[in-house]
């Protein structure tokens, strides 16, 4: 039974009915609309195409809104794509071209006085390389040193960059509003520096009604500096691999996922590693060893979630690349490894809950019980317990659809939604049939409850109980 969560990326070749549907049969828990790409009509659309998909499935999908953030990007090219050679000039202009093998258009009005002669550029998200040779008029000319297929629209990347742009753009603030009218369980916040880039996000938040958890992406070079507090204002990060990969030496980014895992998993926050996962499945039914190998190494590394990109959004075999991840995943996970104990990094102040749910786990292995089961009235309980790693299933028991969507990250969760009933011995009997009906214990297991006392304050944790189911 797989415990590590899979995202994916809705684009054009998921976005019907029937390639959803696919999908989530081959065990999609979090969809990712990526705010970057189409318009706010077919997120709203592929949002409720997910739940209405999932639900008829039996299941409970988590949403991720991913903000566009200060992307910033090559033009348009005549015939969609162009070939650039090394030793060719190639300027990189502010006037409204097509491009083509000597020039393109850039959405960076301030390019000319961001750069420096013998500054590299990258295009195409990195595959294609430039050096600045000299300015003129506003015009960046540059020297192709390492070629490639520059196609419209692609990611471009700058030394120093962050330092000059603001994290949290217009139609980030455009985006965050549509993420929070279709209630996203997630929104991905990009370019993240410091911990006050998501506390400015959560100023922006709603007080009443519906908050997505933030996902802080870590993407630059500053956040690695501030690796801790901005774990601790996110509710969740990403380890965003292709970025991370050309603000710092490729070389690093092994070593970097490790030890940016080891702390979110040492402070009991959901981590996703993201990023060209996968990426030959996007053409080939099959995937190379090597990335066999990246994705069983992240998990054995201690991700929550591994993210698809590409690879469903407009791959040619997008279910059976989930497929695929799911069962690499789960033989994975097979490997023995050492138990987390995040009770030294916390980075809420509830020492009660957090002792809690130590000692139910702890209870739960010595036990041998068949599951961990979490009534949950904000999804605290179940991710507090999740941080432990237990061998056994967590059942995380909800009446909302909100709570279990918010869960569809957390390393081995499974939602369930149980109605809510006044009476405590009723609840517990519902909580243990939905835990028996998902297949995550069997009749006559014990099996360990994890909840919060009755009272006015949501998250906690303070009671453990062993049943027999």
């Amino acid at each position: 039974m797989r415990r590590t969560k899979i995202v994916a990326t809705i684009g054009p070749a998921t976005n019907a009915p029937d390639t959803m549907q696919a999908l989530v049969s081959a065990g999609v828990d979090v969809v990712r609309l990526n705010a970057a790409h189409g318009d706010a009509e077919s997120h709203i659309a592929n949002a409720a195409l997910a739940r209405a998909t999932a639900d008829q499935l039996g299941r409970s999908v988590g949403v991720l809104v991913d903000l566009p953030g200060p992307k910033m990007r090559s033009g348009p090219i005549a015939n969609g794509a162009v070939e650039l050679e090394c030793g060719r000039e190639f300027v990189l202009t502010t006037q409204p071209v097509d491009g083509d093998a000597t020039r393109v258009t850039t959405t960076i009005p301030d390019l000319s006085r961001w750069v420096r002669v013998g500054d590299e550029v990258f295009l195409a998200d990195g595959a294609i390389v430039l050096r600045v040779v000299g300015v003129d008029d506003g015009d960046v000319r540059t020297e192709v040193v390492r070629a490639g297929t520059l196609r419209s629209r692609k990611g471009m990347h700058l030394p120093r960059a962050e330092h000059f742009v603001d994290p949290f753009t217009e139609s980030d603030a455009a985006s965050l509003d549509l993420a929070i009218a279709i209630k996203a369980d997630y929104v991905g916040l990009s370019f993240v520096r410091r911990p006050e880039d998501i506390e400015g996000v959560i100023q922006r938040l709603p007080r009443r009604g519906h908050r997505p958890n933030l996902v802080a992406k870590i993407e630059t070079a500053s956040a690695l500096d501030h690796l801790a507090g901005i774990v601790g204002a996110a509710d969740a990060v990403m380890v965003a691999r292709g970025d991370l990969g050309i603000q710092v030496p490729a070389r690093r980014v092994p070593l970097l996922q490790k030890e940016i895992i080891r702390f979110c998993n040492m402070s009991g926050k959901p981590v996703i590693t993201a990023t060209q996962m996968l990426e030959s499945m996007t053409r080939s039914p099959l995937p190379t060893r090597a990335e066999v190998n990246d994705v069983a190494n992240a998990v054995l590394d201690g991700t929550d979630a591994l993210m698809l990109s590409e690879e469903t959004a407009v791959g040619l075999f997008a279910a059976d690349t989930v497929r695929t991840m799911a069962e690499v995943a789960e033989s994975a996970e097979s490997w023995p490894r050492q138990r987390v104990d995040p009770a030294g990094v916390h980075t809420d102040s509830d020492r009660v809950a957090w002792a809690v749910a130590h000692a139910s786990v702890q209870a739960a292995e010595d036990l041998g019980v068949g599951a961990i089961i979490c009534p949950t009235r904000s999804g605290s309980t179940a991710r507090r317990v999740a941080a432990y790693r237990p061998s056994m299933p967590i059942a995380g028991i909800s009446p909302s659809a909100a709570v279990l969507g918010g869960l569809a990250l957390t390393w081995g969760v499974h939602p369930l939604e149980v109605p809510d009933v006044a009476d405590g011995d009723e609840q517990l009997r519902l909580a243990v049939r939905a835990t028996l009906h998902a297949g995550l214990a069997n009749a006559g297991d014990l099996v360990a409850v994890v909840f919060g006392s009755a009272g006015p304050r949501a998250g906690s944790t303070d009671t453990v109980r062993v049943v027999r189911a």
